[in-house]
C-alpha cells in the first residue's frame, strides 16, 4: 500500500517521537558512543532497505549528503558540478 504525503509525514512524525523516548532510555550512554551506535544502527537500515529495493543507491547517497550539509553546514555534494 502507498502512503500518500500526508500519511507519510505523519508516520515519520510519530516514528521521531517514538525515536525520542527511546533515546531518553539511554541517556546515560556518553553522547559520542550513542551517535556511533545510532550511525551504525542507520547503516544497517540503509542496507536493509535497499536490499529490499525499497530505495536506491542514489537515494541513500542524496540523503546522507543532506544529513552531512544540515549538521555540519558542509556543501552537499549532489549539489556541486560534475
Amino acid at each position: 500500500m502507498q502512503l500518500t504525503e500526508t500519511d507519510e509525514a505523519d508516520c515519520i512524525e510519530a516514528c521521531i517521537e517514538a525515536l525520542d523516548e527511546a533515546t531518553l532510555s539511554l541517556a546515560h550512554h556518553p553522547p559520542r558512543a550513542l551517535a556511533e551506535a545510532l550511525a551504525v544502527h542507520l547503516q544497517c537500515l540503509l542496507e536493509a532497505l535497499q536490499a529490499q529495493g525499497q530505495c536506491t543507491a542514489e537515494e541513500v547517497r542524496h540523503r546522507l549528503d543532506e544529513l552531512t550539509r544540515e549538521t555540519l553546514g558542509a556543501p552537499c555534494t549532489s549539489d556541486r558540478p560534475a
